[in-house]
């Protein structure tokens, strides 16, 4: 069935409401650790977590993606069996899948600990550019295994639809950042980075665990029979792994190269910058994995309801995001100061050209899922490498303006992108994007482009009353868009 415009609106604002609480609470927390650390802090804590999430995505092959196929199967077996010997049958099944995930979960936790630990030294040279944070790496291999863990029981969670569990757990952790780590940083300031990671690591995979052993017993496998049940969810995340290694190493060529060539401070205002942006935009984008994507990949043998189910999400996120995105533009010089702190203010010309950039990415986004509902993961792993490889062009946007060439970058990296999977889609999977589509992304670009050149060139009552005036036309032109669409 191919959904409506209204159908699509009501699934995207649930599950952008649902992220919305998770991004308010982020935001108190990105406040108060913006005043307690600095941007020093946040350029160490950054590098540190962005390490860990390395080091942790690299060493799990993808089990917390490909490991939810076997779960999810079995339970969707389980739920269409028809009499009790069937169904006790399935059930034990669900069982041995279970266990299997969480068997090889624990065996890549340990793993990842002990990658991490060998890598110290080098991982330290790397982003630091000397040794002197070698045991500050071993300390947090802990800290990998805890992340590993904590992903295989979202995946059991997942592949057993337990929704509000999910719901439940992402909202507690993010209560659980907020309530352990706050202390630490006020008690011992940019020294407890490293302990606030390992304690909010660790919290967060007590609570899935509760969580999950309520799906699903708590149990593990251990004969060699049973563990090769999993190989064939470790062969599919091989795709997934290199995506990850791919862009979690470009991520930290920028940090490395910022942190050995400017200052720790830099890396903290361009990731603060960087960080600011996306969330904003999250609560749109929120919808595309856990609604967008099974509706596409439900029909999408289907060239005709699969194209009908792109281009719909395409105009409803298109039509959401840019009043939203024009707003944000308009207000940063306050919600900067408000959201982190006056130290930050000079990241502000750098998130306002960034903003303009996600009017591409709610483009590319619907785009990008193709490849993924399609099962081709060549394609997949082709797009999300030219994604990484591209981002470092930040680099060359720091080399001639700073922190504003990096937005000027980041702008034009996601227009590349958006550009890519447009003509993918097109000639590989047989979407036509027409002249009239096309003529509303100009002008919704240009509504963008205009709210930023006037909020770069005027001030005082001029600049918000030239902002709002755009801001509104913005919404009142995507509203005419969707009464049209309808």
């Amino acid at each position: 069935m191919i959904p409506t415009y209204n159908n699509i609106l009501k699934a995207t604002t649930l599950f952008g409401g649902v992220q919305g609480l998770s991004i308010v609470l982020n935001l108190v927390r990105t406040k108060i650790v913006a005043v307690l650390l600095g941007p020093e802090g946040i350029g160490l804590n950054s590098i540190y977590n962005e390490t860990r999430e390395f080091v942790h995505s690299t060493s799990n092959l993808g089990l917390d993606v490909s490991g939810v196929r076997g779960v999810s199967a079995a339970y969707e077996k389980w739920t269409e069996a028809t009499d009790d010997d069937e169904k006790a049958l399935c059930r034990s099944n669900i069982t041995l899948q279970v266990a299997v995930l969480r068997s090889w979960v624990i065996l890549l936790a340990l793993f990842g600990v002990l990658i991490c630990m060998l890598l110290a030294a080098p991982l330290s040279y790397f982003t630091f550019g000397d040794f002197n944070h070698t045991w500050g790496y071993v300390l947090l291999s802990p800290a990998v295994g805890f992340s590993t863990v904590t992903c295989g029981e979202l995946a059991v969670l997942k592949g057993l639809r337990k929704l509000k569990s999910l719901a439940t757990v992402s909202v507690l952790n993010v209560v659980a950042g907020i309530v352990i780590t706050l202390p630490i940083y006020f008690l011992w300031g940019i020294e407890g980075v490293l302990p606030a990671i390992l304690a909010f690591c660790a919290a967060s995979m007590i609570l899935t665990i509760a969580f999950s052993r309520k799906a699903e017993r708590f149990h593990v496998v251990y004969t060699r029979k049973e563990l090769r049940e999993g190989h064939k969810a470790l062969s599919v995340g091989f795709n997934f792994v290199i995506c990850s290694i791919i862009g979690h190493v470009s991520i930290l060529c920028i940090q490395a190269y910022l942190n050995n060539f400017a200052s720790l401070r830099f890396v903290g205002l361009y990731n603060a910058g960087y960080t600011l942006t996306m969330t904003y935009a999250g609560l749109v984008f929120a919808a595309m994995e856990t609604d967008y994507f099974p509706r596409l990949s439900g029909v999408f043998t289907n060239i005709k309801e699969r194209t009908d189910t792109l281009l719909k999400q395409q105009d409803v996120t298109i039509v959401l995001v840019t009043p939203l995105l024009a707003a944000m533009i308009v207000v940063l010089p306050l919600v900067v100061p408000l959201l982190l702190s006056g130290n930050f203010d000079s990241i502000i010309p750098m998130a306002q050209v960034t903003t303009i950039g996600l009017l591409f990415r709610a483009i590319y986004l619907p785009n990008a899922y193709m490849s993924l509902a399609a099962g081709d993961n060549r394609t997949f792993l082709f797009i999300n490498t030219v994604g990484a490889i591209d981002i470092l062009l930040v680099l060359v946007g720091y080399e001639i303006y700073g922190l504003l060439g990096m937005g000027i970058a980041l702008t034009f990296q996601n227009l590349l992108d958006m550009l890519l999977v447009m003509a993918i889609s097109k000639w590989k999977y047989g979407v036509r994007f027409t002249t009239g589509r096309i003529a509303e992304l100009i002008v919704f670009s240009i509504l963008l482009f205009a709210t930023y050149a006037s909020c770069l060139n005027l001030d005082g009552w001029q600049y918000w009353v030239c902002g709002t005036a755009l801001t509104l036309l913005c919404t009142a032109y995507s509203i005419l868009k969707f009464k049209q669409g309808k």
